[in-house]
């Protein structure tokens, strides 16, 4: 009888395996929201009748889903969604840190080794600095003939959620459309180069223009003076590119900040839905959809603007007609909801509500903590780097060694100075930060600052000094398309919403879990072995 349940113990993951497999969808859509916050979710949700509506209703809705990292942003984000891991294992760090190699900014996925296929003059983007794999390389090394497409308005949301070998990733580049790099491939496929046609057309013919839903309600309206900028909400409609008029230089820019991006991005989802025949071959598919435009508006005009909540009935809609394609041509698609990172409203006008909000200039922060270095070890030089990210510090080797400074006690300084301002919470040195495990020890509610640094931290990339600014203190260098942002470890940055629609019976779920949770779940329910993760098995419930 021993023996007979050892065997029956032993052959169980095999049975359990099998069963997954049997039960695995033909199609699993996977969609990032960037910047949706769970507070945009709950400010705006309960309005909106169509597709983030249904997914409400009838998904499994986990509603305290955080990211357990300290630096919030587009890149590390999209690279712990779809991987289980922690940026600290992705090497996704920040959306840019300093390659110390050169001694310069780099972008989380510019590679100057790869090309663009629309441009092939260019130097295009790619996972070279992705550290890992992804939930789509389990599936194509485990199921046969599965195959693994990404699509987004953002090259490093598209790439970062598609894993280390996809079989397509597409970006959205401006008039000429949607492309890709020589990385993925040597050519753009028909389907695209026909779509790219007819949506080049139609910027050069149409005339978009943004105009408030009529069925929309009023957001915010108002002005504010931030520096040398005048900031405006309410300013629908706005002119993108009129009918008929030629592309100019900040056409691209223009389009980026409104629902129009949204749109062309679903546009070429479908394009590549009916041109690959996602879905209707012999295994599972995985299609991976960055939505941008909610992140570009939101750092435009803030998060409780006319504008966003505009954006948010057009997201709606957009969402609505994704799943209603699905349940028409993919009836047993799966599609999971997510996002990347939330983001804060303009401080100036949480200031006119009497709330603690405050907006510090990054240039002038770092000009203050490089005098004071200056002046307490008496050089002449900086001894820290004008970093454009004042979260992420690095201190100027060659100064610190011709200075013939002890480096720890460069460090202490700064580290002393930035412990002493007001808008910061605390700052860690690199050291200190390396002899922390990453592993959490608590709910994502209440994760230390120090922990959620250590999970954003690689010692090849990140920098001397990591630094948590308080909550509802912006830290920027505001610019007319970036007035205010996320990045930062407090709640708003890090809460999102987490939805799985399909076959499991729907309801709100309320316990804390991690965004890193999202690879692993989907993995044990399409019956296959994860790579080396960071999250944890959500248990979705019993299938309807």
């Amino acid at each position: 009888m021993i023996r007979s349940a050892l065997a029956a113990l032993t052959f169980l993951p095999i049975l359990v395996a099998t069963s997954s497999a049997k039960a695995r969808p033909k199609l699993v859509v996977v969609i990032s929201i960037d910047q949706f916050s769970s507070e945009l979710m709950q400010t705006y949700g309960p309005e909106l009748t169509q597709g983030i509506a249904r997914l409400r209703r009838e998904g499994v809705f986990f509603t305290e889903a955080y990211h357990d990292h300290g630096f919030t942003e587009t890149g590390p984000g999209h690279s712990v969604l779809l991987s289980g891991r922690f940026p600290a294992n992705t090497g996704i760090v920040e959306n840019r840190w300093l390659d110390r190699a050169t001694g310069k900014v780099v972008n989380c996925v510019e590679d100057a080794g790869t090309r663009a296929l629309h441009a092939p003059a260019q130097a295009s983007s790619s996972n070279e600095r992705f550290l890992g794999d992804g939930l789509g390389d389990w599936l194509q090394a485990q199921v046969p003939g599965s195959r693994v497409f990404s699509v987004s308005g953002k090259d490093r949301a598209a790439i970062l959620m598609a894993g280390r070998r996809p079989t397509g990733v597409y970006w959205f580049t401006g008039a000429a459309g949607f492309s890709t790099s020589t990385t993925y491939g040597d050519h753009l496929p028909t389907w695209l180069m026909r779509y790219d046609r007819s949506l080049s057309e139609r910027i050069g013919t149409d005339s978009w223009l943004w105009s408030k839903d009529p069925g929309t309600l009023e957001g915010r309206s108002g002005q504010w003076t931030v520096g040398a900028l005048t900031v405006r909400n309410g300013t629908l409609p706005r002119l993108i590119q009129g009918a008929g008029m030629p592309v100019d230089s900040g056409f691209e820019g223009r389009f980026r900040r409104t629902p129009f991006l949204d749109t062309v991005t679903l546009e070429a989802a479908e394009a590549l839905l009916e041109g690959e025949k996602l879905g209707r071959g012999p295994a599972t598919d995985l299609l991976a959809i960055s939505f941008s435009a909610t992140d570009y508006i939101g750092h435009r005009y803030g998060i409780l603007s006319t504008e966003m909540r505009d954006q948010m009935h057009r997201l709606d809609r957009t969402l609505g007609r994704l799943l209603d394609r699905l349940q028409r041509r993919h009836p047993g698609a799966w599609v999971v909801l997510s996002a990347d990172h939330g983001g804060l409203d303009l401080p100036e006008a949480l200031l006119e509500q009497g709330l603690p909000a405050r907006r510090a200039l990054a240039e002038p922060f770092i000009s203050a903590l490089q005098a004071d270095l200056r002046a307490t070890f008496k050089v002449d030089a900086d001894l820290v780097l004008a970093n454009p990210e004042a979260n992420n510090l690095y201190l100027v080797e060659a100064t610190v060694q011709a200075a013939r400074l002890q480096r720890r006690a460069v460090l202490q300084a700064a580290q002393a100075w930035l412990r002493a301002r007001p808008e910061v919470a605390d700052a860690f040195t690199a050291e200190e930060l390396a002899a922390t495990d990453p592993a959490p020890t608590d709910s994502p509610r209440h994760s230390s600052l120090r922990g959620l640094l250590r999970r954003s931290f690689h010692p090849a990339r990140s920098g001397d000094i990591l630094v948590a600014f308080k909550p509802m203190v912006v830290m920027n260098t505001p610019t007319p398309d970036y007035i205010t942002g996320h990045g930062t470890p407090n709640a708003y940055d890090r809460r999102v919403p987490l939805i799985f629609w399909g076959p499991w019976k729907g309801g709100h779920r309320r316990e804390p879990v991690r965004t890193v949770d999202l690879a692993p779940t989907l993995a044990r329910e399409l019956g296959l072995k994860p790579g080396a993760v960071d999250g944890k098995v959500l248990d979705l419930g019993h299938r309807k």
